[in-house]
């Protein structure tokens, strides 16, 4: 079935070929454009054929200028047949068009892909053969606005589609004009959660490209660098002046919008908006304390959200002069079992390592931090445990008084959970009673059955006495797995206590369930 399916398709792609040529050879095949357009109510999955041969008929088109009809004003409309004729053209055009976008919307993925391939290819190609005749740069922003109008859907997630559209935001005319048209068309008063998603992972996209300083241009033009790249551009007439005050401008109006609606309902939605703000807007915003009370908010919010805000309350704090109350054990907070299940989790370490970077932190606040990573790191994945042990190793070089707290190999290491006076459930640092307690975890740790911590962990114990940086590598999964699969064992060993006979070894717990006999 699936063979006939694709000769079948292999059958409509060569006709639709020749219809194509046919009607770009000679005017007496004009009708086989109205014949292509209404295959498309023929169709109801696979598009991808007809949207490749509109592309490549109406690229054409524009190139020889079929299409352009000046219009002189108090002028009589010209009826004689050839401006009838591209009268007709141009109305084949928006058709063309109109179908392109509505595929975008329904079908195969890969249809829908292609649509909106062939949308920005003529939006490409109107861009550089205009419509109408022009001598400065163009760019068909009405086009580009009736795209973003399809990716703003309310009811059907876009997200495959904003990332193919990505390859499009690398060209500056369309960061710019697309910032520009999504400012004025993106406010809603109560969008849905799809519409919000849809909305931030297009912005996102719109800013991939870094929008530069008004000194870093300079700089660029004074080191004759190579242009930027412009998807409308045309050898022969004035090139893009980009303008990145105007992208700033825009994005802030277009953040503006995010922050009026209510993320906390769309967990999802809430995540792309700190991730959106925290990676690519803190930079942009001409306001960036505005930001403060969304951050706080989600910091409270706990989980993922309360990572991804630290890093925005992080810029603040050392960037604007803002000040947060409980930051720190806000920050200890965080630190839970729960943390390893979040994609996150390395981010939260990076920001924590950052945080306690300053060596006129109290004593007894760094102490918990140190006591807390290492109670997680008994309990973590090996690869979690190496990168806990990592900040755990920075602690102790920053902080030399808390070399009391580790263990020497001439006393004897405490019991695990009983006489250890540091106070888990606790939420205050400065409360949990860490100074009187040891980090006989990370001694512990020195016996791990993974060979690559068990050495780490005894680096980090050698590093804080030499006050040497050790060097912890986190091996991925993968390689610590295939490490130990491809490992040759001589022996095996099946008992901890070599047998003696037939009978059972001294203490034998199967004694106490079963009762053998000869």
């Amino acid at each position: 079935m699936a063979a006939v399916q694709q000769n079948l398709s292999k059958m409509i792609s060569a006709q639709l070929r020749n219809k194509a040529t046919e009607f770009l050879n000679s005017r007496k095949h004009a009708n086989n454009v109205a014949d292509i357009l209404q295959m498309f109510d023929a169709e109801s999955d696979n598009y991808t054929s007809l949207l490749l041969t509109i592309e490549v008929i109406f690229t054409e088109l524009l190139k020889r200028g079929d299409l352009v009809q000046e219009i002189i004003p108090l002028k009589p409309i010209d009826h004689s047949p050839e401006a009838e004729y591209t009268r007709w053209l141009r109305e084949c055009y928006e058709a063309a068009l109109a179908r392109c976008l509505e595929c975008v919307r329904r079908g195969r993925l890969s249809s829908r892909l292609q649509a909106l391939v062939t949308a920005c290819k003529l939006l490409q190609a109107e861009g550089r053969y205009p419509l109408e005749p022009t001598n400065g740069f163009y760019f068909p922003s009405v086009r580009l606005k009736n795209i973003f109008i399809v990716l703003l859907d309310s009811e059907i997630s876009m997200s495959a589609l904003i990332a193919r559209f990505q390859e499009f935001t690398e060209y500056k005319d369309v960061q710019q004009y697309g910032l520009k048209v999504l400012s004025s068309i993106g406010y809603k008063k109560s969008p849905s959660s799809i519409y919000m998603q849809n909305y931030l992972e297009l912005l996102d996209k719109l800013l991939a490209v870094e929008i530069p300083t008004e000194a870093k241009i300079k700089a660029k033009e004074r080191d004759d660098e190579k242009e930027d790249k412009v998807l409308c551009a045309v050898e022969g007439k004035p090139k893009f002046a980009y303008h990145p005050m105007v992208c700033r401008r825009h994005a802030n109006r277009c953040w503006g919008f995010a922050c009026q609606w209510s993320l906390c309902g769309s967990p999802r939605a809430h995540r792309r908006a700190l991730l959106l703000l925290v990676e690519r807007l803190m930079p942009l915003l001409a306001k960036p304390h505005l930001a403060t009370d969304m951050l706080c908010d989600s910091l409270d919010a706990g989980g993922p959200i309360s990572m991804l805000a630290l890093q925005g309350v992080l810029e603040l704090v050392r960037r604007h002069n803002i000040s947060y109350p409980d930051l720190y054990d806000r920050l200890y907070a965080m630190f839970e079992p729960e943390m390893f299940a979040t994609r996150y989790k390395r981010r939260l370490l990076h920001l924590a390592d950052i945080f306690l970077s300053s060596t006129h932190l109290p004593e007894g606040l760094v102490a918990a931090f140190a006591k807390r990573v290492s109670r997680l790191a008994l309990v973590a994945a090996p690869e979690d445990a190496l990168a806990l042990l990592q900040l755990l190793a920075n602690l102790l070089l920053r902080h030399p008084a808390l070399k009391r707290m580790i263990c020497c190999d001439d006393t004897p290491t405490p019991p695990l959970m009983s006489g250890d006076p540091y106070v888990m459930e606790e939420t205050s640092a400065m409360s949990s009673r860490a100074l009187g307690s040891s980090l006989w975890e990370v001694s512990a740790l020195r016996r791990h059955a993974a060979p690559a911590l068990a050495r780490a962990a005894a680096d980090v114990l050698a590093a804080a006495d030499q006050r040497a940086p050790p060097t912890i590598l986190a091996p991925p999964d993968a390689q610590m797995f295939d490490a130990e699969l491809k490992k040759r064992f001589k022996t095996i060993e099946m008992n901890f206590i070599r047998p003696q006979g037939m009978a059972l070894p001294a203490a034998d717990r199967l004694q106490h369930y079963w009762q053998l006999t000869a």
